[in-house]
Order: C-alpha cells, then sequence, then structure tokens
C-alpha cells in the first residue's frame, strides 16, 4: 500500500516444496521483501525516498519469530540460504514485520476462497475501485 491504494500484489504457486506452514510462510515472505525493495528502489528514482522501513503483515508468529530471533533449530536448518533475504532486510530496517490476525489478512483474497462480505470488506481495504459500470 502507498497513500492508501494497492500498488503490488502477486499470488503464484511456489516451486519448491516446504517442510511446514512456517517455511512456506517465510518462502513467500521472501518474495515479498524482494518486491518491497524493487519498489523502494523505484521511489528513490522517482524522487520520493522512503525513511521508514516497509511493514509486511504476516500471520504466522512462526515465521515472525523465526526471523525476529535470529536463530535455527533442527526444524529449519534445511532451509535455503537463498531464502534468508528477508531475515537480513529486517536486520538492516529495509523491512518491518508486523503480526496481522488470519482472519483480518487482505492479501487472503488473493490465496482463499472467501465469501461475499469478506470480499467486499478486503476490495475496499486495498483501495480498489470499478472503474467501468456494467
Amino acid at each position: 500500500m502507498l497513500g492508501g491504494a494497492t500498488v503490488s500484489w502477486g499470488s503464484r504457486k511456489q516451486n519448491c516444496v516446504s517442510m511446514s506452514t512456517m517455511e512456506a510462510e517465510y518462502v513467500a515472505l521472501s518474495e515479498a521483501a524482494q518486491e518491497a525493495v524493487w519498489l523502494r528502489r523505484l521511489l528513490d528514482e522517482l524522487g520520493a525516498e522512503q525513511e521508514q522501513p516497509t511493514k509486511i503483515n504476516e500471520d504466522n508468529r512462526s515465521c515472525i519469530d523465526f526471523v525476529s530471533l535470529d536463530r535455527q533449530n533442527k526444524r529449519s536448518k534445511h532451509i535455503d540460504t537463498r531464502r534468508h533475504h528477508a531475515k537480513d532486510l529486517c536486520a538492516k530496517g529495509v523491512i518491518q514485520l508486523g503480526y496481522c490476525q488470519t482472519d483480518k489478512m487482505v492479501a487472503d483474497i488473493f490465496t482463499k476462497p472467501l465469501g461475499p462480505q469478506k470480499i467486499n470488506q478486503y476490495v475496499a481495504d486495498l483501495g480498489l475501485v470499478k472503474l467501468i459500470k456494467r
């Protein structure tokens, strides 16, 4: 979100097999962090440098703890090192993770089957508008 409007989103099948939900969330976080870095560079080139970290919402507390506590254990030592980009960006203050309750995760509109009420709520939260009347 930038100025209350959605500027980037994506949903794709991961190209790896995850051993846990935390790992799947961590892989997605790494990809989101890459997109955040690209957007920050674009804004910088346009003369709108971002002085604050880019906030990324996460609904998996294990993933947040894994990034924040900077430790590995037997359940996470197999994770590909290129996925640790998000940890590095958090440590450098480029991105900041925030917890978002699962039932309030607006990004679910792109990945989960939702009822019409939730869809309408998330469309409004994302700042999406109809451009063409039918």
